[in-house]
């Protein structure tokens, strides 16, 4: 009887974490402990002293340029760069499930994400960003034996990725209107792509 209640208790287990894994992820793929295929500690991960370092660094070196930089554009003795970007994790989720399969739909792997430093322009519609620093992620995958290549999921054809560079330049030269690029006419402001930002930064402090 005790044996019975002992194997009832277990199946009840793991029927629980079979049904957590598929209800909180989709990786469910060779999944050991948790619902992602890897959970092992990665390379990336650095230590204290490193963290310490690199920020002390900034700190006294950029930051206070940049610092001067938004005093100087704001006119506010008070007022400090960015600090941090805080990005939602149910977001980011979303956003590389997203990208996946975008991507998948055109045939093209996904080999990971560009992140590049940016700032907010100075006509920014939120004031309170203006002059700070973000972030923006954009979808990488393998052009010419680059593994690192942004490129746009969106307008790219099957098996055929087109670089972002290939956009901004038609951007900023205001000439998105019917190229060889995209098989629709479009404007500037209507030119949607699949990189992220809309991340809180702070300051502004919430």
């Amino acid at each position: 009887m005790k044996l019975q209640s002992t194997k009832l208790i277990f199946l009840s287990a793991l029927l629980l974490l079979t049904y957590s894994c598929k209800t909180e992820c989709s990786h469910t793929e060779n999944v050991d402990e948790s619902c992602y295929p890897n959970s092992k500690k990665p390379a990336q991960v650095i230590t204290y002293n490193e963290m310490a370092d690199m920020m002390d660094a900034y700190d006294l070196g950029a930051k206070k340029v940049l610092n001067e930089y938004i005093k100087k554009n704001l006119d506010d003795k008070d007022t400090v760069s960015t600090d941090y970007n805080w990005y939602k994790l149910d977001d980011l989720k979303q956003y590389i499930a997203y990208i996946e399969r975008i991507s998948k739909e055109k045939d093209i792997p996904v080999t990971g994400f560009r992140i590049y430093p940016t700032q907010y322009p100075e006509n920014y519609s939120d004031k309170d960003l203006r002059f700070r620093n973000t972030l923006i992620f954009t979808p990488t995958t393998t052009i010419k034996g680059k593994h690192d290549v942004a490129f746009e999921p969106l307008y790219s054809e099957k098996g055929k990725p087109v670089e972002i560079s290939k956009f901004l330049e038609q951007v900023r030269a205001k000439n998105v209107q019917k190229s060889g690029l995209l098989s629709f006419s479009t404007t500037i402001q209507d030119l949607e792509s699949s990189s992220a930002n809309r991340m809180q930064t702070v300051p502004p402090f919430h």
